[in-house]
């Protein structure tokens, strides 16, 4: 079985995060010998590849010439793969390769196409609905996302398998707590929020929901980038509180400070597949404030205190408490740390070798 590798070769985000970390996870499971394969995994690199494949011991690494990733995509890999079944973890697959395993995160380019550009939108549905009907078997993130995939795919539930995704990953870093002095933050009194400018992440309304706090001294740092090519990007406007700290693209090292340090994590996203920021936040022992939303609700459990992503004051009021009841906050520290330690690599890639051990591409040790 072959394993497309494009997102060797692109900039971290979510899906990309996904996909490596599972990948690791699996070679090292192999490694340990708790899992054995019947077959060779293989795992093609475009030549661009920006992350390091070396750590990969088990899976056999190739590398395909690459020029534009997505004719490398769409061209070069289903040419090496030819007769073979492929592994797409990352969310793009090539379009007309019969008898694939396709990793569909969401489906918001059905349910929320107006946080995507035209031609974005146009691609992954056309990409969804032929590999619906041609893929082997399709994977997700969250039953929520089955649910969708179901309803818009019009697939068999038994088709749909469900790998979470983690947040363990943040334990390999050592804080840097640099980062606090450089944007000037105070421990304990800021907000964190974390995500891309894309509208489905409701930064315009947490920024008004915010500047409605009275408090001077309190911060509302903004971590994530942008992709103006994928996204229909609406910048906040008429709200220029300069208690509002946008940090841009951080490191997951400066990234685990400020979620030490943060008052609480603010989560207003209204669609989401899965959502790592709420998992990584409690991780690191950070109240989540989140979204009633999509499968935020699925994912952070009892673990989070929840609002209206469409209710400036219903968001507005949680970030108000969580500046006074110190009590409250602990609470939803504690059930943080213990509602992360659920969601871990190991688990999510054991699910996926559980997937592929239902095709018998391998088998658990005897």
């Amino acid at each position: 079985m072959y394993i497309n590798g494009k997102f060797l070769a692109q900039p971290i985000t979510g899906v990309q995060r996904y996909a490596l970390h599972v990948l690791l996870t699996v070679d090292s499971l192999l490694q340990e010998g708790q899992w054995v394969t019947n077959e060779p995994l293989v795992l093609l690199a475009p030549t661009t590849h920006l992350h390091a494949t070396a750590a990969f011991t088990r899976l056999e690494v190739r590398e395909i010439a690459a020029g534009h990733l997505h004719l490398w995509e769409q061209w070069r890999l289903p040419r090496a793969t030819r007769g073979d079944r492929l592994l797409n973890l990352a969310g793009s697959a090539p379009l007309f390769k019969r008898g694939q395993i396709c990793t569909f995160h969401d489906t918001a380019v059905f349910d929320m196409p107006q946080a995507y550009n035209r031609a974005f939108t146009c691609w992954y549905r056309l990409l969804f609905t032929v590999q619906g009907r041609l893929s082997h078997r399709l994977l997700t993130v969250s039953d929520f996302s089955k649910a969708r995939i179901c309803h818009h795919l019009r697939v068999d539930p038994g088709k749909v398998g469900v790998v979470h995704g983690a947040a363990d990953h943040m334990l390999a870093h050592q804080a840097d707590y640099g980062v606090l002095p450089r944007l000037d933050v105070t421990p304990g009194r800021y907000f964190i929020a974390v995500g891309s400018a894309n509208p489905t992440k409701n930064f315009a309304r947490l920024v008004e929901a915010f500047a409605g706090l009275p408090q001077a001294d309190t911060r509302l740092v903004v971590v994530g980038g942008s992709n103006s090519a994928v996204f229909n990007d609406r910048e906040e406007k008429g709200c220029h509180d300069a208690r509002i700290v946008r940090a841009g693209r951080l490191t997951d090292a400066e990234l685990k400070a400020l979620y030490i340090h943060a008052r609480a994590f603010v989560f207003p996203s209204v669609y989401e597949g899965f959502g790592l920021p709420p998992i990584e936040a409690m991780l690191c022992g950070c109240p989540v404030l989140a979204a009633r939303a999509a499968s935020i609700p699925e994912i952070c459990g009892p673990a989070a205190a929840y609002f209206d992503p469409l209710s400036l004051t219903s968001m507005r009021k949680a970030m108000a408490r969580a500046l006074h009841d110190d009590t409250w906050l602990d609470s939803l520290r504690a059930a943080g740390r213990e509602r992360a330690s659920l969601f871990s690599w190991h688990n999510a890639a054991t699910g996926l070798l559980q997937q592929l051990a239902s095709l018998g591409v391998v088998r658990r040790a005897a």
